[in-house]
């Protein structure tokens, strides 16, 4: 169950642990009203796995249509570009696999090499790629 205040949406929330949610080593959190003590999020009645994903999720859900919309405005061309360019996308996602094999996190400096190697060009930059792009 969602419920939502004024004071909410304007961001005075904090998160802290659910008692009726949480069982033994499993805790879930709960986002918080900050000033009336009410709770204004508990993902559906399930709670939160963790304090950062319950950050996350109010900010989303609190976040301005407005900004909402610039923000799937920009990943948009870039979604177009990949739909585009499946192979590349593919040798990029292989490049992941076996960095996490390896135990590190590909790199821009990673990309940008597999973009020379392949001769392809980016319609924006590589940081907004990596930033987009569902990794």
């Amino acid at each position: 169950m969602r419920v939502m205040s004024e004071v909410a949406a304007a961001g005075a929330v904090k998160v802290g642990l659910s008692a009726s949610l949480s069982s033994g080593f499993d805790k879930r959190c709960v986002v918080i009203d900050e000033a009336t003590g009410v709770m204004v999020d508990d993902a559906c009645g399930f709670g939160y796995k963790s304090a950062q994903n319950a950050h996350r999720a109010h900010a989303y859900t609190s976040m301005p249509p407005r900004k909402k919309q610039r923000r799937g405005a920009a990943q948009r061309p870039l979604r177009r570009w990949c739909a585009a360019h499946p192979e590349f996308m593919g040798d990029i996602e292989q490049a992941m696999f076996y960095a996490v094999k390896d135990g590190r996190n590909v790199t821009e400096a990673d990309v940008r090499a597999l973009l020379a190697e392949r001769g392809v060009e980016l319609v924006f930059s590589v940081e907004d790629l990596m930033r987009h792009w569902n990794w």
